[in-house]
């Protein structure tokens, strides 16, 4: 996936610009921890309401709730074309436009998620992430596609190449994706995923060093929190 939209970057000779700088940020400061029991029965309500144009190729029940769960809270993604699958990652989940995204009008887009299904890669296995930060991690993700679905094609074409070979864009991006799910209302969410993460002696230290460098850490996390809802 990768290699082949840095082919086409390359082909179009599209040259980056500078873009979204920072926006003012209000946080939902809803504290409480999601329970899988908790939203089970709520299954076929999430999928009536948002499930129309949303192919999830997993038979893991759980990850499809808190695949529900997080996007409730994104409604500007309810009607977008998303899927989500299992795939062996560098990572513990990826979301990217499909290839095809470069043929296709903005509002025809489609997007997926993937969730690494290959521990030994990263030392991490969702399923032992508890309900609660499979929510947080996934709803991090979505942050990721509100900001694609805002971009035409020049713009994410763009930002893929830059997000590719630059890596303070890489950060920029990561932290403000976290800022946006916090944002949304699943900071504890997002902590909760965090937290496993740190005390996960599993972790490989590629990994740890990639996320310690790109992403909100668990202190940044609680100030931001703290800092918008105090």
């Amino acid at each position: 996936m990768r290699i082949l939209l840095i082919a086409i970057f390359l082909v179009l000779g599209i040259v980056y610009s500078n873009r979204i700088v920072a926006q003012q940020i209000h946080i939902d400061c809803d504290t409480a921890h999601f329970h899988y029991s908790d939203y089970i029965d709520s299954m076929a309500f999430y999928e009536k309401r948002m499930g129309e144009k949303k192919h999830l190729n997993t038979s893991d029940e759980r990850l499809t709730l808190a695949f529900y769960v997080a996007l409730s809270h994104y409604p500007e993604l309810h009607d977008k074309r998303i899927s989500l699958r299992l795939k062996s990652l560098v990572s513990t989940m990826q979301a990217q436009p499909s290839p095809n995204f470069i043929v296709k009008r903005k509002s025809k887009r489609s997007y997926r998620i993937f969730v690494n299904d290959n521990p030994e890669l990263t030392g991490i296995n969702y399923q032992d992430l508890s309900f609660n930060a499979l929510v947080g991690w996934i709803g991090h993700e979505f942050a990721h596609l509100i900001d694609y679905s805002s971009m035409n094609n020049r713009e994410l074409l763009g930002f893929i190449a830059a997000y590719v070979f630059d890596k303070r864009e890489m950060r920029k991006t990561e932290r403000q994706a976290d800022k946006e799910t916090i944002k949304r209302g699943l900071g504890i969410q997002l902590l909760d995923g965090v937290a496993f993460f740190e005390k996960n002696k599993k972790v490989s230290k590629r990994y740890r060093k990639r996320k310690k460098k790109n992403y909100l850490s668990e202190e940044e996390i609680i100030a931001v929190i703290k800092r918008n809802c105090d």
